[in-house]
């Protein structure tokens, strides 16, 4: 998530911070944040456990604690561990879903925030370990604890990322920092690798490990001391029930003092519960720390090569977690790792003063209705008895049909079955339906396209199978590379071919002005270079681009645009140097020989396949997708020289850009480690549109307009300042593959799913 807006004033948000041992917690008033003691300590947590009453209710926290001893088999303690599981735990012999057990707690610090504000909290935010994925029940199940504590307006923030909002002991982090957030709790072990922000943070990846915290710290070395110590507890042998948990309850608390006083002294003994004088070094937990702790730096080394992200790159690890208050944790990270360790002031309330600092940057609550856009209309029907299942569409997603057509069967809820019929022509544009759902009569059950007048139809459209490039020449005729060659669209005029030969397979390009096609050809190093225009039209010549000397390993990749008179190709330099870069290459096409022109540094430790780079439609500049920003980079000099630096929004999750060099540049993202593939955002300057995936993005000449091509066949045209809806083109049921503006700006190319077609640009002209 990312925050971008202060919530109301007048609302207050209890935050949760629910752990393994221990509960912390903080209500949250406009800009003030005050963490909530527990009132019977006055401790800034609630042991995080339960004790039976004996009349059927439950004690939580410190009173919980001090009643263990005395009643053993009333008490539960590590709910947390047993959230989601269908199997109930006993306390006094009474099964209890973990879930109410988990609301007790909650319902105990929601009485205390309800004392300190007043009023009853209406709104909490729960944080949750990394590994409640989108799809964990345990989210659901911590959401349904909330509702049983009176809590129904609850929301869920991940706890690495909690974290990465606490403030460090020293100077803050400055924005463009990425940190390693590494939160080390009483039973869970969370990571995440987090970019900091100006007013907001974002997300580069998080892991976690459910079986790694103190109080597996804690078992560890109670099974080493017990085996030095059989007396450790005190318990004899034959001990009935009471008596046995009464003498483990004893042992743990008594290893467990002794591992905190390890944290400022070199060794410390102390009189078991079993009589015994018991010394523990501190080389001997150390050592059992380093197991865990080693466990931890595995899975950071992982998410950071998930992540895409170098040790180098991280200008620090925050230690946050009640287990991180151990030296030996900060000595482990800073040995094993080889990353400058910082903390914050109180590691245990990392999390909940993260969490806090989030809430006061919430994202807007505030939602506003989806707009329909131009030249949609949404269709219901009104089904006897007032309610049905929904058995499947008859016209699928992105097919026209006619008037009185059915589009879709569905099942009243008398068991009749009724047929959908639309009652003007038009085209499936979305169904909001799934197969086998309920709906009500009325609901809105599909998205449909009006028919388009005949003069805001196509102006010319064709079948053309594999498409493998296409442009515009500056006379105004579309030409198309296929397989066998080259053929042109002029104005009123039929098909022609211009040039007949068998293309290499490569990434093909046109000229900007049409007058020459380029074909990579990674197997020969080489670019096919072949002439559409004058006496030499026809003419194939191979282009050598890649030196003699260089390594066996660097190959040609992609073909960009550049100029109104030259071509740029793209060449890796070998993958398996220390630096790999790409080198930029022109193609003089009067001469047909290559020349060198700009390196480009790789950021990554390997270089992509393919690389986001493109033509910015000005002569001598191009644009390449780096780590945090768009580079507009002018070339012609041999060394990379930056014109301008445009920030990205979600750098890692850029999947398609384009830029103007007069204008903003257009990238689509999804949300950082979404599972979803259904929706993308495209940002464009300052405004953001959500749509279906899109293959492709390109500006109008002018810059005043983005095409937008979908997976649904579909292209959607924008204003690119506001990102408001121009136009709708129906293309084909397919994916496009190619769009291309002409040079005027007054045609739009389409090509996919076998059809090319040719729009008017002028009718959707801002």
């Amino acid at each position: 998530m990312s925050p971008t807006e202060t919530p109301s004033e007048t609302e207050a948000v209890l935050v949760v911070d629910f752990g393994t041992t221990t509960t912390q917690a903080a209500v949250v008033e406009g800009d003030t944040t005050r963490i909530l003691h527990e009132p019977t300590t006055g401790a800034v947590f609630w042991p995080s456990s339960v004790l039976a009453d004996g009349a059927g209710g439950l004690l939580v926290g410190s009173v919980a604690e001090r009643g263990k001893r005395l009643r053993p088999t009333r008490y539960r303690s590590e709910i947390k561990r047993d959230v989601g599981s269908t199997v109930p735990l006993l306390v006094d012999g009474t099964p209890y879903p973990a879930t109410e057990l988990v609301s007790a707690v909650l319902r105990a610090v929601a009485a205390e925030a309800r004392r300190v504000l007043g009023r009853p909290p209406r709104h909490v935010l729960l944080t949750v370990p990394a590994a409640y994925g989108p799809a964990d029940p345990r989210r659901d199940a911590m959401i349904g604890a909330a509702a049983e504590a009176g809590l129904d307006r609850a929301e869920l923030l991940v706890e690495p990322v909690a974290a990465a909002y606490s403030r460090p002991v020293g100077a803050p982090f400055t924005a463009g920092d990425v940190i390693l957030v590494h939160d080390f709790g009483g039973g869970t072990f969370d990571a995440a690798v987090v970019r900091i922000g100006a007013g907001q943070h974002e997300v580069l990846g998080h892991a976690s490990l459910e079986d790694c915290g103190g109080r597996d710290l804690d078992a560890a070395l109670l099974r080493h001391l017990t085996e030095r110590h059989s007396g450790l507890s005190g318990v004899p042998e034959g001990a009935d029930e009471v008596t046995a948990l009464r003498g483990g309850i004893a042992a743990g608390d008594f290893v467990r003092e002794l591992k905190h006083d390890l944290s400022t002294a070199g060794q410390v003994e102390d009189l078991s519960p079993g009589g015994e004088v018991v010394l523990l070094e501190r080389g001997v937990l150390d050592s059992m720390a380093d197991q865990l702790i080693g466990r931890t730096v595995e899975c950071c080394r992982d998410l950071l090569a998930k992540a895409e992200v170098r040790p180098e790159e991280i200008a620090a690890v925050l230690m946050a977690g009640g287990s991180s208050r151990s030296p030996v944790v900060r000595e482990h990270l800073e040995r094993t790792l080889g990353i400058r360790v910082r903390h914050v002031e109180n590691p245990q309330l990392a999390v909940v003063r993260g969490a806090a600092a989030w809430a006061t940057r919430a994202p807007s609550r505030d939602l506003r209705p989806t707009v329909r856009p131009p030249g949609t209309e949404p269709l219901a029907w009104a089904v006897p008895g007032g309610s049905g299942v929904f058995l499947g569409p008859v016209v699928a997603e992105g097919q026209a049909y006619e008037a009185g057509a059915v589009v879709a069967d569905v099942r009243s809820v008398e068991g009749t079955l009724h047929r959908l019929r639309a009652e003007r022509r038009g085209a499936i544009r979305r169904w909001h339906a799934e197969p086998g759902g309920r709906f009500l009569s009325g609901d809105w059950l599909v998205t449909t396209s009006e028919a388009a007048p005949d003069t805001q139809g196509p102006l010319r459209r064709a079948d053309a199978d594999q498409v493998r490039a296409m442009g515009w020449t500056r006379e105004g005729a579309l030409r198309l590379a296929f397989a066998d060659g080259v053929r042109e669209w002029a104005e009123g005029a039929r098909a022609r071919t211009v040039a007949a030969c068998r293309l290499p397979e490569g990434e093909a390009l046109f000229e900007p002005g049409g007058e020459a096609l380029v074909v990579a050809d990674p197997g020969s190093r080489t670019a096919l270079l072949l002439t559409l225009n004058g006496a030499r039209s026809g003419r194939e010549r191979q282009v050598g681009l890649v030196p003699p000397g260089c390594a066996h390993g660097v190959r040609v990749v992609q073909a960009l645009p550049a100029g109104p008179d030259q071509l740029v190709v793209a060449v890796t330099q070998n993958p398996d140097a220390p630096k790999p870069s790409v080198s930029l290459w022109t193609i003089d096409t009067a001469r047909g020989e290559g020349r060198h022109v700009l390196n480009l540094t790789a950021r990554k430790a390997a270089v992509p396949e393919r690389l986001l780079m493109g033509c910015s439609g000005r002569r001598g500049v191009i644009w390449v997708a780096r780590q945090a920003a768009v580079a507009l980079v002018a070339y012609g000099e041999g060394d990379e020289r930056i014109i301008r630096q445009i920030p990205l929004v979600a750098r890692r999750n850029v999947r398609i850009a384009a830029v103007h060099p007069d204008g903003p540049v257009a990238v689509t993202h999804s949300l950082p480690h979404s599972r979803s593939e259904s929706t993308t955002t495209i940002r464009v300057g300052e405004a953001e549109l959500t749509t279906t995936p899109p293959t492709a993005l390109e500006f109008s000449p002018d810059g005043r307009m983005l095409a937008i091509s979908l997976r649904t066949g579909w292209c959607r045209i924008v204003d690119s300042k506001t990102c408001a809806p121009l136009a709708e083109l129906a293309h084909s049921p397919a994916p496009i593959t190619h769009l291309a503006w002409s040079h005027d700006g007054t045609r739009l190319a389409l090509a996919g799913g076998g059809k090319v077609s040719v729009w008017n640009g002028e009718l959707f002209r801002p």
